[in-house]
Protein backbone atom coordinates (compact mmCIF):
# COMPACT_ATOMS: atom_id res chain seq x y z
CA UNK A 1 0.00 0.00 0.00
CA UNK A 2 1.45 2.96 -1.02
CA UNK A 3 2.90 5.55 2.47
CA UNK A 4 0.37 7.99 1.32
CA UNK A 5 -2.57 6.31 1.21
CA UNK A 6 -1.89 4.61 4.73
CA UNK A 7 -1.39 8.04 6.31
CA UNK A 8 -4.37 9.43 4.79
CA UNK A 9 -6.26 6.32 6.28
CA UNK A 10 -4.90 6.83 9.36
CA UNK A 11 -5.78 10.52 9.89
CA UNK A 12 -9.04 9.45 8.99
CA UNK A 13 -9.45 6.69 11.24
CA UNK A 14 -8.08 9.02 13.77
CA UNK A 15 -10.45 11.43 12.92
CA UNK A 16 -13.30 9.25 13.48
CA UNK A 17 -12.08 7.77 16.94
CA UNK A 18 -12.18 11.72 18.09
CA UNK A 19 -15.59 11.93 16.72
CA UNK A 20 -16.67 9.17 18.25
CA UNK A 21 -15.68 10.08 21.16
CA UNK A 22 -16.90 13.88 21.38
CA UNK A 23 -20.27 12.25 20.41
CA UNK A 24 -20.09 9.99 23.35
CA UNK A 25 -19.68 12.79 25.54
CA UNK A 26 -22.07 14.98 23.84
CA UNK A 27 -24.92 11.73 24.61
CA UNK A 28 -23.89 12.06 28.11
CA UNK A 29 -23.61 15.39 29.12
CA UNK A 30 -27.55 15.33 27.11
CA UNK A 31 -28.22 12.62 29.54
CA UNK A 32 -27.00 14.48 32.43
CA UNK A 33 -28.63 17.76 31.15
CA UNK A 34 -32.09 15.51 30.52
CA UNK A 35 -31.95 14.33 34.18
CA UNK A 36 -31.40 17.49 35.41
CA UNK A 37 -34.25 19.42 33.66
CA UNK A 38 -36.67 16.31 34.79
CA UNK A 39 -35.77 16.82 38.52
CA UNK A 40 -36.60 20.73 38.03
CA UNK A 41 -39.76 20.03 36.34
CA UNK A 42 -40.57 17.59 39.23
CA UNK A 43 -40.11 20.22 41.98
CA UNK A 44 -41.63 22.48 39.93
CA UNK A 45 -44.65 20.65 40.24
CA UNK A 46 -44.22 19.68 43.88
CA UNK A 47 -44.42 23.87 44.01
CA UNK A 48 -47.10 24.10 42.38
CA UNK A 49 -49.02 22.18 44.45
CA UNK A 50 -47.12 23.59 47.66
CA UNK A 51 -48.13 26.95 46.67
CA UNK A 52 -51.91 25.60 46.30
CA UNK A 53 -51.81 24.21 49.94
CA UNK A 54 -50.50 27.57 51.10
CA UNK A 55 -53.24 29.43 49.62
CA UNK A 56 -55.78 27.13 50.97
CA UNK A 57 -54.46 28.20 54.22
CA UNK A 58 -54.62 31.83 53.51
CA UNK A 59 -58.24 31.20 52.65
CA UNK A 60 -59.17 29.40 55.82
CA UNK A 61 -57.33 32.44 57.99
CA UNK A 62 -59.23 35.04 55.85
CA UNK A 63 -62.68 32.83 56.16
CA UNK A 64 -62.06 32.45 60.37
CA UNK A 65 -60.98 36.94 60.42
CA UNK A 66 -64.02 37.70 58.72
CA UNK A 67 -66.35 35.17 60.56
CA UNK A 68 -64.76 36.80 63.25
CA UNK A 69 -65.59 40.03 62.36
CA UNK A 70 -69.08 39.12 61.73
CA UNK A 71 -69.72 38.15 65.32
CA UNK A 72 -69.45 34.47 63.92
CA UNK A 73 -68.05 31.75 65.87
CA UNK A 74 -65.15 31.11 63.78
CA UNK A 75 -64.77 27.49 62.39
CA UNK A 76 -60.95 26.51 62.44
CA UNK A 77 -58.19 26.79 65.36
CA UNK A 78 -56.32 30.41 64.12
CA UNK A 79 -53.03 29.22 65.57
CA UNK A 80 -52.68 25.56 63.88
CA UNK A 81 -53.64 27.21 60.38
CA UNK A 82 -50.96 29.68 61.08
CA UNK A 83 -48.58 26.85 62.00
CA UNK A 84 -49.51 25.42 58.85
CA UNK A 85 -49.40 27.99 56.62
CA UNK A 86 -45.54 28.16 58.21
CA UNK A 87 -44.91 24.97 57.35
CA UNK A 88 -46.00 25.00 53.88
CA UNK A 89 -44.53 28.46 53.49
CA UNK A 90 -41.28 26.82 54.84
CA UNK A 91 -41.77 23.74 52.30
CA UNK A 92 -42.09 26.04 49.39
CA UNK A 93 -38.99 28.14 50.18
CA UNK A 94 -36.79 24.85 50.49
CA UNK A 95 -38.22 23.78 47.25
CA UNK A 96 -37.36 27.34 45.61
CA UNK A 97 -33.81 26.57 46.63
CA UNK A 98 -33.33 23.10 45.72
CA UNK A 99 -34.54 24.32 42.05
CA UNK A 100 -31.94 27.22 42.11
CA UNK A 101 -29.14 24.96 42.83
CA UNK A 102 -30.53 22.35 40.50
CA UNK A 103 -30.22 25.63 37.93
CA UNK A 104 -26.89 26.36 39.12
CA UNK A 105 -25.42 23.08 38.04
CA UNK A 106 -23.84 20.96 35.59
CA UNK A 107 -23.16 17.52 34.60
CA UNK A 108 -19.81 15.89 34.21
CA UNK A 109 -19.51 14.73 30.77
CA UNK A 110 -16.98 11.70 31.59
CA UNK A 111 -19.51 10.05 34.24
CA UNK A 112 -22.64 12.46 34.05
CA UNK A 113 -22.56 13.68 38.17
CA UNK A 114 -23.77 16.95 38.98
CA UNK A 115 -21.25 19.44 39.40
CA UNK A 116 -21.14 23.04 40.73
CA UNK A 117 -20.73 25.49 37.55
CA UNK A 118 -17.45 26.78 39.42
CA UNK A 119 -16.23 23.58 39.96
CA UNK A 120 -12.95 23.17 37.43
CA UNK A 121 -12.89 19.12 38.44
CA UNK A 122 -15.79 16.57 38.62
CA UNK A 123 -16.80 15.52 42.23
CA UNK A 124 -17.16 12.04 40.72
CA UNK A 125 -14.53 11.16 38.72
CA UNK A 126 -12.26 13.95 38.17
CA UNK A 127 -12.35 14.81 35.06
CA UNK A 128 -11.81 18.47 33.93
CA UNK A 129 -15.36 20.25 33.40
Amino acid sequence: MDDKVKELLDRIRDTAVITADAAVDTARMAVGRAGQMADVVKLNVQLFDLNGEFDAALKQLGQVMYDTHKGLEPVGDVKALLREADETAAKIEEVKTRVALLRQSKSCPSCGVMCSREDKFCRGCGSPL
